[in-house]
């Protein structure tokens, strides 16, 4: 068969000439779309992107070929391989990319692709080992059938592999090697360092700017690495149709999920990782029932203080202040795009503004009132996903104004804003103390340890727990004020916090504890010696590899 022949449309697979001559391949992809594989234009300049560098293993997997352009180079970068295998969903691709591989290499090819163009997943081939195979993706091929190539990157990945470290269930005295996928992401370097202050060899799967690739880096690492467990924040680094999962849940390594946001509008559009594998935390208890009910082992943890900020906890005239809040208006436009997901109408509006009143009316018990809400909303929402973004609407919505009322309250004890000045001048005129945004690890510290009294209000997607800020305020020897959560009694005794009991009584509250330094400065000590000694990020952390080796090590 020519590559310059076109190819019967009923294979799936037509090849044509490129505006410079040189063939290019067009498939039908598994949602019925047909795909080019390779550019109109200059698929021999394309393929240089594909090409595989130097390279460690002793087998190339080719996943995926199109018409093999990539091939030769990635083997004239590494001339120690002496064995290739070429994983294509068409066969007729494959023959013509083993062809061109066959032009000027003798090395041993071999070919996995269905014996029928219709056909399913055939074995790759015997005694292969993941730790001696590099895989080398064509993610045109990919994105064409991505069902099907999943399968075989969970397989790579694993082959040789599978089976649990023979020690694992019994690891939890021992220090442990942990996967942390990494975007620089809140709490990553925090559970990072909390980690390393137990002990533990935490390898940092840095996925920033890789989005799309997470499949391609997890098979990478767990070839080098064979991690006791992998965390991972809010679903950060796992892929969208849960490929790494799987390998893990292969491999026999747990995986932890942290969420500190709402896990209903993070999971919108992620394949679920498989329960048997995975352990659930949330920082939130409201939303425990959903999870488990979900097949899920899942446990209550709350937030923690990274006690390296301690570090830059010093007294800088630049951020004094006698009343401070550090944190976004969010007037930044958030609220807007949540509202493109869902019909705007002034009935629709109106119905969200009442909303809002009612949520603010009922904190501690707002969850299950926005469920009543979005039920009552539903005449005017067609589908699931404009309820889902409808929900987050009314909870930021409800979050911003409650926000707003009561740092307006304080305005006449002389508040000062650090961070987003312009949004803050926005909301409540140019006459504001309102300071530039400032470095979460370098300077938020010295702000905490400058004022006089740090406020804190509790976003409303969180009944019951508590933010960072309660923690982090105090390990930098700040005073804090904040709103009655639930809980707060069960972290902090009650001469430990300094509490608010909503809007109308913030600002009294505030004055009374600004004329009292000695009372600031007792209550600051108590609950950083309580920070210290029960609420760190290695307190955090050494509770969930305790509670996921427990697990791992109990039947199913």
């Amino acid at each position: 068969m020519s590559a310059e022949q076109p190819e019967a449309p009923s294979s799936g697979v037509r090849i044509m000439p490129g505006r410079r001559g040189h063939p290019t391949a067009l498939v039908m992809g598994e949602d019925g779309i047909e795909t080019c594989l390779h550019s109109l234009y200059d698929p021999i300049r394309e393929a240089g992107s594909f090409v595989a560098g130097p390279v460690d293993a002793a087998v190339l997997v080719f996943l995926g070929t199109g018409l093999g352009y990539h091939l030769p180079r990635s083997l004239a970068n590494n001339p120690h391989v002496n064995r290739v295998i070429l994983v294509e969903r068409h066969p007729e691709l494959a023959e013509l990319a083993a062809a061109r591989l066959c032009q000027g290499w003798n090395g041993r090819i071999e070919v996995v692709t269905p014996s029928t163009p219709g056909g399913g997943f055939p074995p790759v081939p015997e005694a292969l080992d993941a730790a001696a195979l590099y895989v080398v993706p064509h993610p045109p091929s990919l994105r064409a059938h991505p069902a099907w190539y999943d399968h075989y990157r969970i397989l790579l990945a694993t082959v040789g592999r599978t089976g649990p470290a023979a020690d694992r269930t019994q690891a939890a005295g021992r220090p442990l090697t942990i996967l942390v996928p990494f975007e620089a992401y809140y709490v990553q370097r925090e559970c990072i360092h909390g980690l390393e202050s137990l002990g533990h060899r935490v390898v940092v799967l840095d996925c920033r700017g890789r989005e799309g690739d997470e499949t391609s880096l997890f098979g990478e690492a767990l070839r080098g690495e064979r991690p006791d467990l992998v965390l991972s924040i809010n679903m950060r680094g796992l892929d969208r149709r849960g490929v790494a999962a799987q390998m893990l849940r292969r491999l026999g390594i747990p995986l932890a999920l942290w969420f500190v946001d709402s896990p209903e509008f993070i999971l919108y559009g992620e394949a679920l990782p498989p329960a048997d594998g995975c352990h659930v935390f949330l920082w939130e208890k409201s939303y425990l029932p959903a999870v488990a009910a979900q097949g899920y082992r899942v446990s209550h943890l709350p937030l923690a203080a990274d006690v390296r900020l301690a570090g830059a906890a010093r007294v800088e005239e630049r951020f004094s202040a006698g009343l401070s809040f550090v944190g976004n208006s969010l007037a930044s436009g958030f609220l807007a795009r949540l509202a493109v997901k869902f019909p705007v109408t002034a009935q629709v509006m109106a119905f969200a503004g009442e909303a809002v009143e009612r949520i603010i009316a009922a904190r501690g018990d707002q969850l299950q009132l926005v469920d009543q809400l979005v039920a009552e909303g539903g005449r005017f929402l067609p589908d699931d996903d404009a309820r889902l973004f409808f929900r987050a609407y009314l909870l930021h919505s409800a979050t911003s104004a409650y926000r707003t009322r009561l740092l307006g309250q304080l305005l006449p004890l002389g508040l000062t804003f650090f961070g987003d000045p312009d949004g803050w001048r926005k909301v409540f005129g140019s006459a504001i103390d309102a300071r530039p945004d400032v470095n979460y690890f370098r300077e938020t510290p010295a702000v905490y340890a400058s004022s006089a009294v740090n406020v804190n209000a509790t976003s409303l997607q969180m009944p019951h727990t508590v933010n960072q800020r309660v923690f982090d305020v105090p390990l930098c020897g700040g005073f804090l004020l904040t709103d009655r959560q639930g809980a707060l009694g069960e972290l902090f005794a009650e001469n430990e916090v300094a509490l608010y009991d909503g809007i109308s009584d913030v600002a009294e509250t505030a004055r009374c504890y600004l004329e009292r330094e000695g009372l600031r400065r007792e209550i600051a000590e108590r609950a950083r010696r309580r920070v210290l000694g029960e609420h760190t990020y290695g307190h955090r952390m050494r509770k969930m590899i305790a509670e996921v080796l427990g697990a791992a090590a109990r039947p199913a």
